[in-house]
């Protein structure tokens, strides 16, 4: 990780130190490389110039700080950045510390660059088959150096809402970029990037310092990439080993396959995004397969390097064992959390090897200091890390009682198609309900819109208790599911049943009438007369799935007014 020692004594920009730029001093040079290789971040052009300058400056003036913050923040990802900016608008006076990227992995190493890689795969994936929808595109090529470039630069577009400036002109945080160790219950010591150290003492703490890709052991003697380093490419690999096959591996190996590579995942199972629908699962690996992905039901016995390849050997379920050589090797067999070097016991913060360990408040074993975000949540989402950063700053500096399991959490997997879930799975239910549970079902295939667009492949899979219409959890899986899964969360928050949802109307033709047809599927089985008359406020509108909660809130209000 970046520390004072890495960049000090540097001054200017980023930009100086391009191709382009006016710096030639050999032993400057050293040193920015030496800091990109701790930051991460590679090529050095224009465009990473312009995103470093935004998430870790070469010379930032330190904040001169003051006697107490009300909360200090350990890490500028999704939790520290929420818990600051919600902080500093309450009128409290917070300290956000970062030792390596302002916007931490969502902006630099996740959500943001993946999503402009997947966007350019789909592309690709489309011009390829634009014959289906009777449009002839002749020699389809993938300009991959281009489509990286494209991404640095939707990256550092979008830097501006999570850089230094914007923390400290606008919210008026104080941004410390340096090394943090608690020192006490009550006080931060923090290695200052540009030498030096300062020591603040806080009412309130948030730990918010993520976590990284888990290396296996069979690879810590070899080159490989993690999701911190894949998007530092700029040549596309012929051969590509994907150890892992959850929601990561599986958007960049399908990503990649779609570039030109040969993509190879590796599970012992054999088996893609185990936590999900398992025929959610099965669709989205029979596209991956028409994609050219392959997946090898194996345990890997060993990996050596060959030059700038690796060797892999694995193990297959019959016990043979293969050796493969591959250009490039990508980690997203789990991860672990950052809570190395923090001072944990001085501030008397329990953790564990999962994580900093938090009661339903998000507060540690030390009543003054929380956590948020992939430190301490299982669920591991950039939407997750803001809105329980939010519950941070409610329990911590308003005195608030809210709950981390009062939420309710939707998740993507943005493949293609993509696999959104909401809720309950079918086998929590199980677990928890017996059999007093009823399903329904819409596939996509009947819904016209599907057809028009050519889209077809998929479902909507609902559940519901089985005395009332209480929505216990949701899954759908093809085009846009990601978009129409925040209908059903939407109803689920509102306690809205799954009746309610059926009285939606959608305008026709969308792909919300999944969701609509699937919730229609659980009219009569109730057992009980459903209501109507005075007692239906009004059917909602739902415009890209969100519309559910505020068309009905609307409408009550309006009825209320027509009755007086």
């Amino acid at each position: 990780m970046a520390s004072a020692k890495d960049h000090g004594h540097l001054t200017g920009s980023w930009k100086d130190f391009t191709p382009e730029g006016k710096a030639d001093e050999k032993s400057k040079l050293e040193k920015v490389e030496h800091a990109l290789e701790e930051l991460e971040i590679g090529p050095l052009d224009k465009l990473n110039a312009e995103l470093l300058d935004q998430v870790h400056p070469v010379s930032w003036a330190q904040p001169k700080g003051i006697e107490v913050y009300d909360i200090i923040a350990l890490g500028a990802g999704a939790g520290g950045l929420v818990t600051c900016g919600s902080s500093s608008r309450g009128g409290f006076k917070a300290a956000l510390i970062e030792k390596r990227l302002m916007g931490g992995d969502c902006l630099n190493i996740g959500c943001v660059p993946s999503k402009a890689l997947l966007a350019a795969a789909k592309c690709a994936h489309k011009c390829r088959n634009a014959a289906k929808w009777g449009v002839e595109v002749k020699d389809v090529s993938v300009n991959f150096p281009k489509v990286m470039e494209r991404m640095r630069a939707i990256r550092s577009d979008i830097a501006e809402n999570d850089g230094v400036q914007k923390f400290t002109q606008r919210l008026g945080v104080d941004v410390y970029l340096g090394t943090a160790q608690f020192v006490s219950k009550d006080s931060v010591k923090v290695q200052l990037a540009g030498g030096g150290e300062r020591v603040l003492k806080f009412k309130k703490a948030c730990i918010a310092t993520g976590g990284r890709a888990r290396v296996p052991k069979e690879f810590k003697s070899v080159k490989y990439r993690t999701n911190a380093t894949i998007f530092n490419l700029t040549e596309l690999p012929k051969k590509l080993a994907v150890i892992g096959t959850g929601p990561i591996g599986c958007e960049l190996g399908q990503a990649f396959a779609r570039f030109g590579s040969e993509v190879t995942l590796f599970s012992r199972r054999g088996i893609i995004m185990n936590k999900e629908d398992p025929e959610a699962r099965d669709i989205v690996w029979a596209q991956m397969q028409e994609d050219g992905v392959k997946i090898e039901a194996a345990g890997i016995v060993s990996a050596t390097q060959k030059g700038q390849q690796v060797e892999i050997v694995f193990k297959r379920k019959t016990g043979e064992e293969v050796s493969e050589v591959y250009d490039e090797v990508l980690l997203s067999a789990g991860r672990v959390p950052n809570i190395e070097g923090l001072g944990l016991e001085a501030a008397g913060v329990d953790y564990t090897p999962k994580g900093v360990s938090v009661n339903d408040n998000l507060r540690t074993s030390n009543p003054n200091v929380y956590a948020t975000g992939d430190v301490c949540l299982a669920e591991q989402f950039t939407h997750m890390s803001g809105t329980s950063a939010v519950l941070v700053t409610d329990n911590a500096l308003k005195g608030k009682n809210r709950k981390y399991s009062d939420f309710v959490i939707p998740r993507v997997t943005f493949t293609e198609p993509e696999v959104a879930h909401v809720g309950l799975t079918k086998k929590e239910i199980e677990m928890k309900f017996g059999e007093a549970f009823l399903e329904s079902k819409r596939d996509f295939k009947i819904v016209d819109r599907n057809i028009t667009d050519g889209y077809t492949q998929g479902f909507c899979r609902m559940f519901t208790k089985k005395e009332s219409d209480e929505i216990l959890g949701c899954t759908i899986v093809g085009h846009c599911a990601g978009e129409m899964i925040a209908m059903i969360t939407t109803a689920m928050v509102a306690k809205v049943g799954a009746l309610k949802v059926s009285e939606i109307i959608s305008p026709y033709p969308t792909m919300h009438e999944n969701v609509k047809f699937t919730a229609v599927g659980f009219r009569g089985k109730y057992g009980k007369k459903e209501k109507s008359g005075k007692e239906k406020l009004v059917s909602c509108y739902s415009i890209s799935g969100l519309a559910l909660l505020a068309c009905a809130t609307a409408a009550a209000a309006i009825f209320l007014r027509r009755r007086k």
